[in-house]
């Protein structure tokens, strides 16, 4: 990462002791001495004045952090996150991870619920916004919006924080990041909508019911069209519901060692709570506690995964001596699945990254576990032989995800999933080669769009007269046989704990 894709880092006092800050209630909210205030403006300018990256405050790796309380420095890092994951094409999980590292345990869940929840609540909030401003959104300066948004969602989505304190942090940071009048105009607007902390006080007014359908759960209009037309309005407000709930953990026991009840004692006893899931048969879903500072973690006992994707990567269930070929396999994930639940399969892992390459190498050391691996395009590279199942997570635009991944919402647009369906169909017309005669060809997406998964499919049988779909209700059994939604056709929906992925099945003719 560059310097600008560093977090921010916490005050100096703070990395020394360890401890979380203080200040005498006497001291607290005054204002930054002028000298300060000259040099972070002075650094500002140095950097063209732009708002992105870094706060204004910080250059070159130096950091000129006033003293803050732990709550101030957790929103300083949250407006990091959301300033890069929207002025970039990375995941919030990539700056999300770096401003946890900067951060004491018990400042985690804060983090992720401000830096998550104005992403997730973005357009939402700049309705609200603009109509406490009394102007149209675009018209707000932009170095403004993030420390706007991350006041807002304090005060319309959180409880335990006092409104007053919402506000003033949000303010200093408008003073931080622009200037007097911007600091003034986020204080009038946010004590606007402080006297009104509710989304019923900010209904949203607009004739087209789509379009406030889409305003109303902060999803992009396109979306909610398209949703509307192909699943139902009352799938759809299911749908919009799911995404914008905050995911639970969820975790991917070994049969190979002790299977999930084992590991659920494990962790329990080091006070992590988790239930079985409803979804995989080696799922568990964290309901208290952190299990990546367990010791199961460390020993590699489990592996953290949606529980819906556990669930994809098994359609169809895993054979004993399965020969495994994982196309586009980073992390790993399908791959640790099916030898979770089947350990004697032989998966040969293979991505075109070597970076994501090198996240598949770090989670096998972890995991204890040696597979081969290579780096390259699997539907190009001479590989030797063929394979019992070809499997590979096909290009797509994640709308199965929004709710792990909200800002793929403001990313997505309908021309990307042309192009990327497209995309598919060429990884998988390569593919096919590779599926030895009786083999299966699985295609996964976590995509819920046509185009990205029936579509694409039914190219590739036009091309590939050798391939035809299979038949899954002979190869699935309660409780995966409920998301049978065609032949050799699996969908599971955003919905409860997990996200939503799509898997088509087919076989490669023999002769």
């Amino acid at each position: 990462m560059s310097g600008r894709d560093t977090a921010p880092t916490p005050s100096r006092e703070r990395r020394k002791t360890g401890r979380r800050e203080s200040r005498p209630k006497s001291d607290r909210g005054k204002r930054r001495s002028p000298s300060l205030r000259r040099m972070s403006k002075r650094r500002t300018h140095a950097n063209g004045g732009s708002s992105r990256g870094t706060p204004r405050n910080a250059v070159q790796g130096r950091r000129v952090t006033p003293s803050r309380t732990p709550e101030d420095t957790v929103r300083t890092l949250a407006a990091w996150v959301v300033d890069r994951t929207l002025e970039t094409l990375a995941p919030s999980q990539v700056y999300l991870t770096s401003a946890l590292a900067r951060l004491d345990e018990p400042d985690h869940g804060l983090l992720r619920e401000l830096s998550l929840g104005t992403l997730r609540w973005k357009r939402r909030l700049d309705y609200v916004i603009s109509r406490a401003s009394h102007r149209s959104f675009d018209r707000i300066e932009p170095a403004l919006r993030t420390p706007l948004r991350l006041g807002a969602y304090q005060l319309l989505f959180l409880d335990r924080i006092p409104h007053h304190a919402a506000v003033h942090e949000a303010v200093d940071h408008a003073r931080i990041v622009t200037h007097k009048g911007g600091a003034s105009f986020t204080n009038a607007v946010l004590r606007r909508i402080a006297r009104q902390p509710t989304l019923e006080a900010w209904r949203v007014e607009d004739k087209d019911p789509v379009r406030r359908m889409a305003i109303e759960n902060s999803h992009p209009d396109f979306i909610v069209r398209r949703w509307i037309q192909q699943l139902g309005r009352s799938a759809t407000e299911r749908l919009l519901a799911a995404n914008n709930r905050p995911k639970a953990m969820q975790l991917l026991a070994f049969r190979d060692r002790g299977g999930r009840e084992l590991l659920a004692e494990q962790l329990i006893d080091e006070g992590v709570d988790v239930e079985p899931s409803m979804v995989s048969p080696l799922g568990l879903i964290v309901r208290h506690g952190n299990p990546l500072h367990s010791e199961s973690y460390r020993q590699g006992r489990f592996y953290v995964q949606d529980e819906a994707s556990q669930a994809a990567a098994l359609v169809p269930g895993p054979r004993p001596g399965e020969h495994i070929l994982d196309a586009a396999a980073a992390p790993g994930g399908k791959s640790f699945t099916l030898m979770a639940v089947e350990p004697t399969v032989r998966p040969v892992l293979a991505d075109v990254s070597p970076g994501r390459t090198f996240t598949i190498r770090e989670n096998l050391m972890r995991l204890g576990r040696e597979l081969p691996l290579l780096v390259g395009d699997a539907s190009r590279t001479p590989l030797a032989g063929s394979f019992d199942r070809v499997v590979v997570d096909l290009p797509c635009t994640g709308t199965g995800t929004f709710r792990k991944n909200p800002e793929l919402k403001w990313r997505i647009s309908e021309p990307e999933i042309g192009r990327l369906s497209r995309q598919a169909l060429r990884l998988l017309s390569g593919l096919a080669d590779r599926v030895r005669a009786g083999g299966h060809l699985v295609a996964i997406t976590c995509s819920l769009e046509p185009e990205e998964n029936e579509r694409v499919i039914e190219r590739l049988l036009k091309r590939r007269k050798d391939m035809m779909r299979v038949d899954l209700e002979n190869e699935l059994r309660y409780p995966m046989d409920r998301w049978i939604v065609g032949e050799g056709a699996w969908q599971i929906a955003p919905d409860d704990d997990h996200d939503g992925f799509t898997v088509h099945v087919l076989q490669r003719r023999a002769g």
